[in-house]
């Protein structure tokens, strides 16, 4: 009997532990993942499914877009086998991972999905339910165990002794007892249940998996940040035309510039006023016709102030054309017509004072300015294609400069802006 109740306990605890397997609930768990991520990768219009938490493929369809519901016909239309409960856990990661998406049905962008549902599958925790034995499979077990029993050996329900037959002889009664014992202990030691693997751990992959996960989603909230910096900045991006650098720092140039210009300007207004003051100071202070009359004085004293007030003023130059300016701004020559040797800029000025300048658009011009650039037009101009100046055919002024007349000098306040073309 007792050999009969270990054969029945070995039997029931077979059927009793838990087998590594697929359960429907792994299944639909799995299915909902595969779903989430190949309608994220078919339309890229599908950010919004990131913030979707779905318990199952109905409960999914209910938050779904329509046009995610149109792409999700597709993966519906994959055919799933039936026999998943007998799949252990690598199976059932290859099977998501891999098998599912070389469906032809199947978008080739949402295919580009399957490595992060194999790693999201992975992360799952493959469990079946427990299933006890049926009482119809117990009398199998009985007869398993009876079948089992070898010839010669005491019969259970003979309480483990033999019995003898007829005519034969009993020796010793009580070494036959210590017989069956020993040989129910053996049976009990053949029978003991050996001590079952421990499972390797995995969580060592799991762990490294979500390390590398947290690392890429920090990168990316850094990118992001970054743009986010520069756009805000006036940097190029897709919100918007912003001015690059490099043309911002041409425009604080051109600002310094004309500062400075504004500045020698308010210079030689102030010069002005202080000639005109002191013209208005002598004519206050100069007598009168009838000053005069009343108070005659010499008539060589007031002839020099009639001479002085009757002298006619040089009449003003409004254009003079100008060869290159020098390091220190000054240009070294001035002509009244174009010098075809010489002449690079024309200047025109209303005041003979403060004037504007560009290039001569001249053949001359052209020649002499396009034979060494940097000599004769880097002293008076901005050129950001200098190099261009061999293959150009015209040089044309964006921007004119501006000059003024300092002890018989134009001299440059601010440089003209040309481009080769």
């Amino acid at each position: 009997m007792k050999l009969r109740k270990l054969l029945f306990l070995f039997l029931t605890l077979s059927f009793v532990l838990p087998s590594l397997a697929v359960s429907d609930k792994d299944m639909e768990q799995a299915k909902v993942i595969a779903a989430k991520l190949y309608l994220r990768w078919t339309n890229n219009g599908s950010g919004y499914l990131d913030e979707v938490s779905a318990s199952s493929m109905a409960d999914l369809e209910t938050k779904l877009k329509d046009q995610e519901k149109e792409n999700l016909k597709a993966f519906k239309s994959v055919n799933i086998p039936s026999d998943y409960a007998t799949w252990d856990k690598e199976r059932f990661v290859q099977f998501w991972g891999t098998t599912f998406f070389t469906s032809p049905a199947l978008s080739a962008d949402g295919k580009r999905a399957k490595d992060r549902v194999k790693a999201k599958v992975k992360t799952l925790n493959v469990t079946a339910p427990t299933a006890a034995p049926t009482p119809a499979e117990q009398p199998k077990a009985e007869e398993a165990a009876k079948e089992a029993t070898p010839a010669g050996e005491p019969k259970p329900e003979d309480g483990g002794i033999s019995i003898p037959e007829p005519g034969e002889v009993v020796h010793d009664a009580e070494a036959a007892v210590a017989d069956s014992m020993q040989m129910i202990q053996a049976e009990e030691q053949s029978l003991a249940f050996p001590e079952r693997p421990k499972a390797k751990s995995h969580t060592w992959i799991y762990v490294v998996i979500l390390i590398v996960l947290v690392i890429l989603v920090v990168w990316l909230m850094v990118y992001a940040a970054n743009m986010m910096k520069k756009q805000g900045k006036g940097g190029n991006g897709p919100q918007g035309d912003y001015p690059s650098k490099k043309e911002l720092a041409a425009a604080e140039k051109e600002i310094v510039a004309l500062r400075k210009e504004v500045a020698t300007l308010e210079k030689a207004n102030q010069r002005l006023r202080e000639e005109n003051e002191k013209l208005k100071s002598q004519a206050s202070t100069a007598t009168t016709p009838r000053q005069r009359a009343a108070e005659p004085a010499p008539r060589a004293q007031a002839t020099p102030h009639r001479e002085a007030a009757e002298t006619p003023q040089p009449k003003v130059i409004n254009e003079i054309f100008l060869g290159r300016a020098n390091p220190k701004g000054l240009f070294v020559r001035g002509d009244r017509r174009p010098n075809p040797d010489h002449s690079v800029f024309r200047l025109n000025t209303k005041d003979g004072i403060v004037g504007t300048f560009r290039f001569l658009e001249t053949p001359e011009a052209f020649a002499v300015a396009t034979s060494n650039p940097l000599h004769f037009l880097a002293g008076g101009c901005i050129c950001e294609n200098f190099e261009d100046a061999e293959s150009a055919t015209r040089i044309i002024t964006e921007n004119p400069g501006t000059a003024i007349l300092e002890n018989g000098c134009w001299k440059v306040l601010r440089k003209s802006k040309i481009r080769f073309e």
